[in-house]
């Protein structure tokens, strides 16, 4: 069952479009991901979701209930929606516990303390009741927000670049950590990230917007393997263009002739760009394509070389860090991809 569907959302602020043909549905459960930019409209759509934005045209929906149109918003109060804030926006005057059942406040006391208990233990913060904010971590905080958003049981969580304060190692860990509680609740989420490894590591879907449209909503194989735009192909993961031709047999390029991915038509002969990912790539001894190492960067437990080929054109290549070749060597290659994703040439 869909909770949240948004057909045809545009958004304007004065004269100028900031969302354009926004179109999307999230069953019951899935936890999504609004990935792009800053500036490309991501958090002016959550805000959208939430109520706090008014359409220009299009509707929202959660179910067979109606959010938003052109010309009605429902509050946000009424949406059964919770929000977890980039600046946690705990109240430092209040306890843990506190802070947790401020939204079910008007509940019992029984039925407070027993919703309590249940999110302490899911969070792993059991006996931090009586602590401030203040004495907590960063994690330990962002942890204590999701838990208030979630202690009223919502239909759908939005979350505003939850991790963005974060380095870079707790980020991962705790988008790990906050998926595992959300589908434990069964929580139907959206987040807003500008981070492609947050996206990957929370998402069962990811939607890539730039200049305020929606260009891709799948999911991140999908995304990565199977980009639909140049953008989408840049924008997530490392990626490399060389100029092609389309021929009989796919298309040719300055490592040979590849096939296409089979949704893809283009005319014989048409120039295209085709996408070549690090791991696409081998070396290969016997490979009549040559490239120089021109450089190298030490990742830990790899190395990613850049290499130019003979058309003068560089592509990417990761290698085992145990596996050291020197600068200005020349190497064999060939293309370990069963197919290519080739876009228009602009």
């Amino acid at each position: 069952m869909s909770v949240l569907t948004l057909d045809k959302v545009c958004v304007a602020f004065d004269s100028k479009r900031v969302l354009e043909d926004i179109s999307l549905r999230l069953d019951d459960g899935e936890i999504a991901c609004l990935l792009g930019p800053s500036g490309c409209g991501k958090t002016t759509l959550l805000r959208s979701i939430a109520g706090f934005q008014v359409l220009q045209s299009g509707e929202i929906h959660s179910g067979a209930t109606v959010l938003s149109t052109s010309n009605f918003t429902a509050p946000t109060e009424n949406r059964q929606i919770g929000m977890v804030f980039q600046d946690f926006a705990l109240f430092p005057h209040l306890t843990i516990g506190d802070n947790i059942c401020f939204g079910i406040r008007h509940q019992s006391k029984s039925d407070k303390r027993q919703r309590l208990a249940e999110l302490l233990e899911l969070i792993g913060l059991v006996g931090f009741d009586g602590r401030y904010p203040h004495e907590l971590s960063g994690g330990q905080q962002q942890r204590v927000a999701l838990a208030r958003a979630m202690a009223s049981k919502p239909r759908l969580l939005l979350l505003d670049e939850p991790f963005s304060s974060m380095d870079v190692e707790l980020r991962s860990s705790l988008a790990k950590e906050i998926r595992s509680i959300l589908k434990h609740e069964g929580i139907t989420s959206v987040m807003v990230t500008h981070d492609q490894h947050e996206a990957f590591n929370m998402a069962d879907r990811i939607g890539v917007l730039s200049a305020g449209k929606l260009l891709q909503w799948d999911d991140a194989q999908t995304l990565y393997h199977q980009p639909k735009t140049a953008f989408v192909a840049h924008f997530v993961g490392r990626s490399d263009f060389l100029q092609g031709e389309i021929v009989e047999q796919g298309v040719k390029t300055a490592l040979g002739v590849s096939p296409l991915r089979e949704q893809q038509a283009f005319k014989l002969g048409q120039q295209v760009n085709a996408l070549i990912r690090p791991e696409y790539l081998k070396i290969d001894k016997q490979s009549p394509i040559k490239a120089a190492l021109i450089s190298r960067q030490f990742r830990g437990g790899f190395y990613l070389y850049v290499l130019r080929l003979t058309s003068g054109e560089s592509v990417q290549l990761l290698l085992s860090s145990l596996m050291q070749y020197e600068l200005g060597d020349t190497v064999g290659l060939a293309l370990s991809a069963e197919h290519l994703s080739v876009f228009e040439s602009e």
